[in-house]
């Protein structure tokens, strides 16, 4: 009895032990698919521009492509006001399991940290950079009948006389980018803010302004229509939408370029496999000759870039602004 009681008992384990083993890997495998089958089901980007504008459509552009990729929706979000705080809040609070992201402006994280007394987000800590999608370059336009030819008039004369330069609001990446600008040359001109390019423009042409610092895409019928010039942009080499106005680099200020990013970004804590999933797929998209052709219509050129690059850039262009920020005495409410 004993004998046969120790073979039972020697059976009885060995089942138990394989069973066991058997649905630990059953489990296992589930777990691994579970984890690596990312998206199984709908994406939100959250964004803090209204419907309708160029980084509106340029990333529903986007959305669309990277829904086709993926087979699963992606959802694009509007959540204006704030300066973007409301929007990257929402991101913020959002879980990290990388289903809501966000489509961020450089100003937001850049700029807008230094001008605000408190915010309710660590911008560094609390969000993961996952990929910058595009680059903005600047135009500055002139009157068609503006005896400003070329950018070294516009310096020539902002050093003799007083000069008006218009642009959009105090601490908005435009702002920031003519007080770059204006330091590098050495020049002043009184700085006209404005909420609507159509007032900016308007008032261009009606001899309010000397010159205009403006989107390539908001620009663009004022520009088809003949009725203003483009002196310079601020991109380091010929945008292709408008391959006869000369780069500031070309016209006195050798290497100066400057190009405010758009990115996406996640909460902080989102899986390392899924930041990179997105990001390769973001970066496979760039490359396709419609999204390319979109990006150019809308006035941006693409670069896509690693979250660590994306995270280089942030930390390299806040040290940039903040003591900027601090020597215009720049305080957004």
């Amino acid at each position: 009895m004993n004998v046969q009681y120790q073979r039972l008992r020697a059976a009885f384990w060995l089942w138990l032990v394989s069973t066991l083993g058997f649905c630990s890997l059953g489990f296992n495998q589930a777990l691994a698919q579970s984890q690596s089958v990312y998206p199984d089901k709908p994406v939100k980007i959250i964004v803090a521009n209204p419907p309708g504008g160029p980084i509106d459509v340029v990333l529903r552009v986007l959305a669309t492509r990277l829904s086709a990729v993926w087979g699963q929706p992606v959802i694009v979000e509007n959540r204006p006001g704030g300066a973007g705080i409301v929007s990257t809040t929402a991101v913020v609070k959002a879980a990290p399991d990388a289903y809501t992201i966000g489509m961020v402006a450089a100003s937001s994280i850049t700029i807008m940290p230094f001008a605000v007394d408190s915010l309710p987000y660590d911008p560094i800590k609390d969000l993961q950079p996952i990929s910058l999608v595009a680059r903005t370059p600047f135009i500055f336009i002139v009157r068609q009948d503006s005896p400003l030819k070329t950018w070294q008039d516009f310096v020539v004369q902002a050093k003799t006389r007083d000069l008006t330069i218009g642009s959009y609001a105090i601490g908005s990446a435009f702002h920031l980018v003519w007080e770059q600008t204006a330091r590098r040359v050495g020049l002043k001109a009184v700085y006209a803010p404005a909420n609507a390019a159509s007032k900016t423009q308007g008032d261009l042409v009606g001899g309010q302004l000397d010159i205009v610092l403006e989107a390539p895409s908001s620009a663009k019928a004022m520009l088809d229509g003949g009725r203003v010039r483009a002196i310079a942009i601020t991109s380091p080499e010929r945008f292709a939408g408008l391959p006869d106005t000369p780069t500031l680099s070309e016209s006195g200020l050798p290497g100066y370029s400057s190009l405010p990013w758009l990115g996406l970004m996640g909460p902080a804590g989102m899986p390392a496999e899924r930041v990179a999933l997105i990001q390769k797929t973001v970066a496979q998209v760039l490359q396709e000759p419609a999204m390319l052709k979109q990006l150019e219509t809308m006035g941006m050129m693409p670069v896509a870039s690693t979250a660590q690059e994306m995270a280089e850039t942030i930390k390299n262009e806040r040290s940039a602004m903040q003591p900027l920020v601090k020597e215009l005495g720049i305080r957004l409410q």
